[in-house]
């Protein structure tokens, strides 16, 4: 019995982690399940990541079997990412977004206090480029890794955002 306890203590640990497509000497930035059938979204980066220094990949998939990976390179990636932010008493919106394919990929996450009960919700939202109403989003199930607000200070303003203005 003595020799189960330290197992079952890890049993939590190894799920959590078992929750990203990131590679091991990668950060998770955002990563959780969505849908059905073990899919996956997640934001991998370099360990270090500065404004000029590092890469991003987008993955969709599931382990083993990454069915979308966007930019393909690592080298310039930062430049393919956009940040947005807004932020006032009981809302805090975040998300970083990216162009492919005549798509609009957006990260979320979104949390409204002014809601009974209050509202957090992360997750990525697909829109056809030029067809506004063209749009489905994709929420995360629980557990959810979301560290969106690190890369404020790494990625261009995004100026297409509905959720923030750019101090040019």
């Amino acid at each position: 019995m003595k020799m189960l306890l330290p197992i079952f203590l890890l049993l939590p640990a190894l799920a959590f982690g078992a929750g990203s497509l990131c590679e091991s000497g990668e950060q998770i930035l955002f990563s959780c399940g969505v849908g059905k059938g073990g899919k996956q979204v997640s934001l991998c980066g370099s360990r270090r990541l500065e404004k000029n220094l590092g890469y991003l990949q987008y993955r969709f998939g599931r382990p083993g079997k990454i069915e979308l990976a966007f930019p393909a390179a690592r080298e310039g990636s930062l430049e393919q990412f956009r940040y947005a932010h807004y932020f006032r008493f009981q809302v805090d919106r975040t998300a970083v977004s990216f162009a492919n394919g005549g798509f609009r990929y957006s990260l979320f996450s979104s949390y409204d206090g002014e809601e009974k009960p209050a509202v957090q919700e992360e997750g990525v939202t697909v829109a056809q480029q030029g067809e506004p109403d063209k749009e489905s989003s994709l929420v995360c199930r629980k557990p959810v890794v979301s560290r969106l607000s690190q890369l404020e200070a790494v990625l261009p303003c995004d100026k297409d955002s509905d959720i923030a203005a750019c101090g040019d």
